[in-house]
Parts: C-alpha cells; structure tokens; sequence
C-alpha cells in the first residue's frame, strides 16, 4: 500500500509541475513540448527528493523489516542441531 502511496504522490506532483511550467511558458511565449517536460520533470524530481522524504523512507523500511522477519533463528537453528 506504501508503494501505491507514493507513486501516487509521484504522479500527482510530476502533473502538478507540469501545469505550472506550461503556465510559466505560456505567460512568457515558449512554445516548445518537449523543453517543458524536461524542466517540469526535473522541478518534479527535486521537489520530490525534497518534499517526500517521508513516504519515500517509510516505503524502504517495510522491504527491510520483511527481511529481517524472514531471517532464521538462530537459537532456533542450535537447538534444532543439539537434539538430532
């Protein structure tokens, strides 16, 4: 669910980029498609890095802690050796 979170926050500030470097371009006169989606995707990434920090950390975690969960015991693993 973490991951649709922030995917979605992505998606939403990439458009949000979008809309306002197409409104910058078009108050100044640019009229070129692709300059507008370089810059609005580059606005989108350091703004991303910046302003979602949290979510993005929150969904890193939950890979580690499933790993950590999935790790063997190893008192487990001793006693286990001990009684055979």
């Amino acid at each position: 669910m973490t991951v649709v979170r922030y995917s979605l926050l992505r998606m939403m500030l990439l458009l949000g980029c979008v809309l306002f470097v197409w409104l910058v371009f078009h108050l100044v006169g640019v009229d070129n498609p692709l300059l507008l989606l370089v810059v609005a995707g580059a606005l989108s990434l350091v703004l991303s890095f910046v302003l979602l920090r949290g979510p993005r950390e929150e969904m890193a975690r939950q890979p580690a802690e499933r790993a950590q969960h999935r790790l063997p015991d190893d008192d487990a693993e001793d006693r286990e050796a001990e009684g055979r």
